[in-house]
């Protein structure tokens, strides 16, 4: 259908530290509808910030975090879902994408500002036995989630958005949506149909010390895309030492090379998970490798 028979919305919201985006075409006359659905849309953006944040004092996971080694919390039938997920991934690549590995950046010096439980910090040799999502005991009869140890920490990070991305898309596709794209920050992107008279949507990457990454035009069409990155986020240690904010579970070290790893896919949790993944490993094969996936491709920079 040509452009001059389509109306165009954007939107926007912040949550998560970031900010949401929503662009769309939809046919004349449904201007209305439009702005309920994607006021919608934003308003579940924004109770999942409230759920999954570990800066949230009272979210659902941070009473996990509190709770840790005692008594499971009962969770809502997504969170739980989300949980379930993330433990998948942690398995599907060799332990690198681990969602109990926030400890290591606490011990690093992040989260200063964040509402998790009080603690002092363990050693090195403690944290080893406080990380690992086969520690996230998972009850689905119950829908409960317990840390099996005192002192493990869950924090979502990306993948919260890249999941919330992907499931609460779902409320535009429901409701009769079929053009339009969501972003959230820098991290994600979810397409699905293209705007009028093009092939796709367009997503440029942003250009990092004159360099214009591999994989940088795009255009996107039913599918997702993640971008993780280890050159924004930085603390300073008390050596003087820039760390990175990506850490390698298994090694317990952050990941200093600066790195930064685009992943296309048909899921925007997924794509989260695995860019997060590659970008520890540092190329397509090591603690795990994908390919039996063909509807997945993978971009390295070394910037």
């Amino acid at each position: 259908m040509a452009a001059e028979n389509y109306e165009y919305y954007e939107g926007q919201q912040r949550a998560m530290g970031t900010l949401f985006k929503l662009y769309a075409f939809h046919v004349p006359g449904r201007g209305e509808w439009m702005r309920e659905l994607a006021d919608r849309f934003f308003d579940s953006i924004v109770e999942d910030d409230r759920r999954l944040s570990i800066y949230v004092a009272d979210s659902p996971i941070n009473r996990i975090n509190r709770a840790a080694g005692g008594e499971p919390v009962e969770l809502d039938s997504d969170t739980f879902a989300l949980l379930k997920a993330a433990r998948g991934y942690w398995e599907l690549t060799g332990g690198l994408f681990d969602i109990t590995a926030g400890l290591l950046m606490r011990a690093h010096g992040f989260y200063s500002d964040s509402a998790l439980p009080k603690a002092e910090i363990p050693t090195l040799d403690e944290i080893r036995s406080l990380i690992g999502s086969d520690k996230l005991e998972l009850d689905p009869v119950r829908s409960t989630a317990r840390l099996a140890r005192e002192g493990m920490l869950l924090d979502l990070g990306g993948f919260a958005k890249g999941w919330c991305v992907q499931r609460r898309s779902e409320i535009l596709t429901r409701e009769g949506l079929e053009d339009f794209v969501i972003s959230a920050g820098t991290s994600t992107a979810l397409a699905r149909g293209a705007p009028p008279d093009e092939e796709g949507w367009s997503s440029e990457l942003e250009i990092i010390n004159n360099q214009e990454p591999t994989g940088s035009q795009m255009i996107l069409k039913d599918c997702a895309v993640s971008v993780s990155a280890n050159y924004r986020n930085t603390v300073t240690s008390p050596q003087g030492i820039t760390v990175r904010h990506i850490m390698n579970p298994i090694t317990l070290e952050p990941v200093q090379e600066i790195r930064r790893v685009v992943v296309v896919g048909p899921d925007a949790a997924e794509c989260e998970a695995l860019s997060t993944a590659y970008l520890i490993q540092g190329g397509l094969s090591g603690y795990f490798t994908l390919e039996k996936r063909p509807d997945i491709s993978v971009h390295f920079n070394l910037l």
